[in-house]
């Protein structure tokens, strides 16, 4: 399993002395975010490292678990969380900037499972696995669903998922997308919706510190960036 990470971004002193040090905060989700040999990596840490970069910004890329990390953004200055569904319940607590990302949302399933299943609407009978915090619970909820499985993060789920304790599992397409395509165990079920996901930062974070990622992260959807970045992995 892999470990947390924390990744110090060091940019010229001269450009962000009058600038306190922004924590971004994240978790571990493939390919947006994940540990490798002791290093943050994915197109996420990627995309928020650019961002500083362009905003003129001293920063720290955090991954730890996801309750943690939307817990500490909406209450600790200087915090942001990513990537995050903007949704109803969440609009106010917290200042918004992006998107980082338009993408649906899936269920996943062990290949040639739940063949008795043609609509989302008898999908969702079924078990569906997610995290503790994370937008799907909210979302499943909505949707009605009649048995979620809210595991403390996306490893254990997917253990879940693998051990026959879950029909399916509710995950953001790029994660989807690489889970299935390295693993031919697994297989994309259907889609369940379409959202966009964003950089939230606490209301005790300077509003013109997020304007400056707000500028920044909109500047890379629009030169094709974002694109790049998202590309490679």
């Amino acid at each position: 399993m892999k470990a947390l990470a924390l990744v110090a971004l060091i940019l010229p002193a001269a450009a962000m002395a009058d600038t306190p040090a922004v924590s971004f905060l994240t978790e571990d989700y493939a390919p947006y975010s994940w540990v490798e040999d002791g290093k943050a990596v994915g197109h996420g840490i990627d995309l928020i490292n650019e961002v500083a970069k362009r905003s003129a910004l001293s920063h720290t890329v955090e991954i730890t678990k996801w309750t943690r990390a939307i817990a500490l953004a909406e209450k600790d200055a200087n915090t942001c969380v990513f990537s995050t569904a903007r949704t109803e319940e969440r609009e106010p607590k917290f200042q918004w900037a992006g998107p980082m990302y338009a993408e649906s949302t899936f269920l996943i399933q062990k290949s040639g499972n739940n063949a008795d299943v043609s609509t989302l609407e008898q999908a969702l009978a079924k078990t569906i696995g997610t995290q503790v915090g994370d937008f799907t619970v909210d979302l499943l909820k909505d949707l009605q669903a009649s048995n979620v499985d809210a595991a403390p993060d996306l490893p254990k789920t997917m253990m879940k998922l693998d051990a026959g304790r879950l029909d399916y599992v509710i995950l953001g397409q790029e994660s989807a997308r690489t889970m299935t395509a390295d693993n031919a165990d697994l297989e994309i079920a259907m889609e369940v919706s379409k959202d966009e996901y964003y950089i939230a930062c606490s209301h005790s974070t300077p509003a013109d510190v997020v304007a400056k990622i707000d500028a920044a992260m909109n500047e890379l959807m629009a030169d094709g960036t974002q694109a790049e970045i998202v590309a490679k992995y």
